[in-house]
């Protein structure tokens, strides 16, 4: 009875050895593979780019020694002025000796046009009374040529006059914009001690905000006036503002890089970004992130780790009667984690969303 029973045992262990060996060889080459299927949304197509938050309007006066010496500054700084307010005004000694010259020369040429008129009118008497009397008609002409040129002259004295009276008037420089000092700097009046040139008074208004920033040859194809923009900055990271393009240059700026093997200098273009947020808590000067939507559409997406590449091919691994298929695609844009397929898919195939390195074409698959 032993016997027999270590003889079941011998058998039931061999079976179970077989049927080991089987389910090894049947599962050997096979892998498990988490699966997906197309998903469509909305892709979001952006440009990013950095920039500088300033003043939308703003107005520098600068020392123009041409001018004279500064006499007196009217502003302080963090005061409010409106458009043409006076800011600054010059002394100049030579403008107003020329403003007396040209008042005593309108004066004698004045005088003198009085004397030449009476003249005129005295003769007009005589030749009424003796017409024939040829060397009072020559005074006549003689005198009417004289009133002729006098006339031309006071109106060249009183261009002259106009002339001064302008450039005096400009010696008062006055504010372009409604807005408030932000900066007076009177060392900057004595400019001629200055290696560089110093803003005198500097103006802006607070009220409207915009960022500068450039672009490259690549993206003025692609960025438009009136896109959407979010814009970030690194000193306040949990904070987004919203914005829109509202200057795209049509001419570049020679950038300071360099691009390229050849060192060619890059061309940049530069663009402006209105804020619709009027109360941000940045200042002028701050740095900031452009995210500008240059595009959105409705797609067939996939996971980005579910498509890999090979050179300029993208392929991904379909699974059909339990084998892995590689299967080439041909995408479109990135967003976020997706990727847009626009070829090469139908809806209903299931595709691998994480295929191993090692995965081949026709591998058994299991599907998880």
């Amino acid at each position: 009875m032993k016997k027999i029973w270590i003889a079941a045992g011998v058998i039931v262990l061999i079976g179970g050895l077989v049927s080991f060996n089987i389910w090894k060889n049947l599962t050997e080459g096979s892998i498990t593979a988490k699966v997906t299927t197309l998903s469509e949304e909305t892709i979001t197509e952006n440009v990013m780019t950095p920039g500088r938050l300033t003043l939308a309007e703003q107005q520098t006066i600068y020392y123009t020694p041409e001018k004279g010496e500064v006499a007196e500054i009217f502003v302080e700084e963090g005061e409010n002025v409106k458009r043409g307010t006076p800011l600054i005004r010059y002394k100049n000694e030579q403008l107003a000796l020329e403003k007396k010259q040209n008042e005593l020369q309108l004066q004698s040429g004045t005088l003198q046009l009085h004397d030449i008129r009476e003249q005129h009118k005295e003769l007009d008497e005589q030749l009424q009374e003796d017409e024939d009397n040829e060397q009072l008609q020559a005074e006549h002409d003689q005198v009417k040529l004289q009133q002729q040129q006098a006339n031309i002259e006071i109106k060249q004295a009183q261009l002259q006059q106009e002339s001064t009276e302008q450039q005096i008037a400009e010696l008062e420089a006055k504010s372009d914009i409604e807005g408030i000092v932000l900066e007076v700097n009177e060392e900057a009046a004595a400019g001629s001690n200055q290696m560089e040139q110093q803003p005198l008074v500097r103006i802006g208004s607070l009220d409207k905000l915009v960022v500068e920033g450039v672009i490259s040859e690549y993206d003025t194809l692609k960025i438009e006036e009136g896109q959407s923009v979010t814009l970030r900055s690194d000193a306040v990271p949990d904070k987004t503002w919203e914005g829109k393009v509202s200057l795209v240059s049509y001419l570049p700026q020679e950038a300071d890089n360099v691009a390229g093997a050849g060192n060619t200098p890059g061309v940049q273009y530069p663009i402006e970004v209105t804020i619709d947020d009027k109360n941000m808590n940045v200042k002028p000067g701050f740095q900031m992130i452009l995210e500008i939507q240059t595009d959105q559409h409705k797609a067939k997406t996939l996971p980005l780790t579910a498509v890999k590449q090979d050179g300029d091919v993208h392929y991904v691994y379909v699974v059909k009667d339990g084998l892995a298929k590689r299967r080439e695609v041909k995408v479109g844009s990135v967003s976020g984690e997706t990727i847009e397929m626009k070829d090469g898919l139908s809806a209903d195939e299931q595709v691998i969303i994480n295929p191993a390195d090692d995965m081949t074409d026709g591998m058994e698959v299991t599907v998880t």
